[in-house]
Formats: structure tokens, C-alpha cells, sequence
């Protein structure tokens, strides 16, 4: 990170002892001064070589003593960067987009503070990535003790682990969080991958669809071990707010454009959207303007869309609805 970056911190502590990081964990984190211990003494269990490892954790100006409860952990890794962002941001975006900037892994992995990583995570994610030419590698989730979060058990029903699968191929679009996946850092890098700063809820569905839509291979580990555990959803969550309208068209338009940018042919495309469609169609259809700015941006697109073999019922329906004037297009 530039110089003139670290100016957005108050606090910072940068701990280096070994080169050539090959795993960049980023965790963000504000007012979790007792969860953060969990996921970072689970951390310290780890069986993986915590020297190609450094742990960057970015305090969003919290509340509590979580920086200090941070720092307390320096001894216990030979690579630890953590900083406290002088301002609150709202969300988990901007302390995402500094750890990026902060990174310098081959491999990125998201995490966040009220969640932990088992002892062989690592190790069997990190084999698969370094072993072969997937851009993505993704660990089960699990629900832990307490936790009412939602998990996707469906994306993650193989066995044993798969590699070399087209997104296409998988379950993954019912995966649309950014944690406990393995992030190609060249991949991120190309596209200008990034969290939006402006939305709260669902901003890692902004970085996921995205990239999925890059990620030409992927790993997904098999289901008999477990490995990434959803912590318990407390008072410092957005997500119990829901999905605004205004936000979910905005995330669905800003991957529109990408995709349509994308140097592919136009029949992957088409699978990429009408994919991401039958998640979003719900989230913009019970908005009063939402629909309008999506029809308008999207209308060339979905004349081929609408009969789409991947459109599920409910966005086939929604796209009919648009076209024969259903919702009020004027406004």
C-alpha cells in the first residue's frame, strides 16, 4: 500500500518475517473484540505453514477493544498486519478493499470475524490451488454453534473435492458470499475487482458474481470434512436489514456491464446472467423504481434472455411482466 494509503489509518501495526506470501487472509472487523479470538485462535491451529501465510486484519473504527484484542495475536504469527481505519465506513467494503491493497499473497481468502477455519482448511485448500490451474478454490461451510446464519449446502455437495469445474457446472450461484473461497490474486488484479462502498448488504455479491465470471476453473473441496464455520449472527450484522431494491439493481447492473465487457462469446454470457437473474429477480421485482431501471438498462438483453434454458420460471415471468407493461414505466 502507497504511503498517501495509509493515511486513512490511525493505528497500524506491520509485522513481516518472511517473504514470498503465497496466502493473503484478510479479515474485516469492527466491534467483535470476543469473536475475533475465536477465528484467530482457530488460526493458530492451523496445519498449514503459517510462514507463507500473513494475516491482515482491518478494524473498521470500532467501539470496543478490538484493535488492542488484535494486537494481543502479533506473537502467534510471523505475518501480521493490522490497522484501524480512523473513520467508520459502514459495511464490510472498505476495510475488504484496504486488505486488498495491504495483500501481497498469490491467493486471497476472505474471513470474517465471527467465523473460523478448521485446522486442515488450509492445508487441503491451499494443495489444491498450488497444485493446478483452477482460479477459485471453495471450502463447505458450516453452521457454528449458535449460529442462525444461512449456508448453501447445495453449491457444496460433492464428497470429495472437484477441480477444473466451469461455474456453469456448479451450484455456486447459490454461494454468492466472498468468504471461505481462495481468490486468484492475478485474477482480482486484471479486472479491478473490488466491494462497493456504497451498499451494506449483499456487496460481496458484487465481488462474486463478478468473479465467477473470470474464474475459468474452480475447486470446490469435498463435503466429508468440514471447514469453514459461519459464526453466530449478532447485533453487529447488516444483513438482518435485508436487500434494498435500489441496491440489488445496482449490484445486478454493475455486473451486467461486466459481463458485457467481458471478451467471451455471447452464449456464456447469457448463462452468467440468466444464473445471477434467478437470485436477483426477487430483489428488484418488489421495488417501485428498481424494475424500471433494470428494464431500461437490459431490455436489447433480455429479448434473448426471456427464453433462456437456465431462466428459471419466476425470471422468465418477471421478464414477460416488463415487456407487456405490468410495471409502470413511466416513472
Amino acid at each position: 500500500m502507497a504511503i498517501t494509503e495509509l493515511a486513512v489509518f490511525s493505528q497500524y501495526k506491520f509485522k513481516k518475517e518472511t517473504p514470498n506470501i503465497l496466502l493473503s487472509i484478510i479479515i474485516p472487523i469492527y466491534n467483535r473484540e470476543k469473536s475475533v479470538k475465536v477465528t484467530l485462535d482457530w488460526l493458530k491451529k492451523t496445519t498449514y505453514d503459517l510462514t507463507k501465510v500473513e494475516i491482515i486484519a482491518v478494524d473498521d473504527h470500532s467501539q470496543d477493544h478490538s484493535f488492542d484484542t488484535l494486537a494481543d495475536y502479533e506473537k502467534f504469527f510471523p505475518n501480521f498486519l493490522i490497522a484501524r481505519r480512523k473513520q467508520n465506513s459502514g459495511g464490510a467494503s472498505v476495510p475488504r478493499n484496504n486488505g486488498i491493497k495491504l495483500a501481497t499473497g498469490k491467493w486471497l481468502l476472505f474471513l470474517d470475524s465471527d467465523d473460523y477455519l478448521t485446522e486442515h482448511a488450509l492445508s487441503d485448500a491451499m494443495a489444491i490451488a498450488e497444485s493446478g490451474d483452477n482460479d477459485m478454490v471453495c471450502m463447505p461451510y458450516a453452521r457454528g454453534l449458535g449460529s442462525t446464519r444461512a449456508i448453501s449446502k447445495s453449491a457444496f455437495s460433492y464428497p470429495t473435492t472437484v477441480t477444473n469445474l466451469a461455474f456453469s457446472q456448479t451450484k455456486l450461484y447459490n454461494s454468492l458470499n466472498a468468504v471461505g473461497k481462495l481468490f486468484k490474486r492475478e485474477l482480482i488484479d486484471e479486472y479491478q475487482l473490488d466491494f462497493p462502498d456504497s451498499i451494506k448488504v449483499r456487496e460481496d455479491n458484487w465481488f462474486m458474481m463478478k468473479m465467477y465470471s473470470v474464474s475459468l476453473k474452480i475447486a470446490i473441496l469435498g463435503n466429508q470434512k468440514t471447514y469453514y464455520f459461519i459464526g453466530e449472527q449478532d447485533g453487529e450484522s447488516l444483513s438482518k436489514a435485508g436487500t434494498p431494491p435500489r441496491d440489488a439493481v445496482k449490484i445486478f447492473l454493475s455486473v451486467y456491464d461486466f459481463i458485457q465487457a467481458l471478451p467471451i462469446d455471447e452464449t456464456k454470457k447469457l448463462e452468467f446472467l440468466a444464473l445471477y437473474l434467478n437470485r436477483y429477480t426477487n430483489f428488484i421485482k418488489r421495488g417501485t423504481f428498481a424494475p424500471v431501471r433494470f428494464f431500461d438498462h437490459t431490455k436489447e438483453t433480455l429479448k434473448t434472455l426471456e427464453n433462456h434454458p437456465l431462466l428459471d420460471d419466476n425470471a422468465q415471468t418477471f421478464i414477460q411482466d416488463l415487456f407487456h407493461h405490468k410495471y409502470d414505466l413511466e416513472k
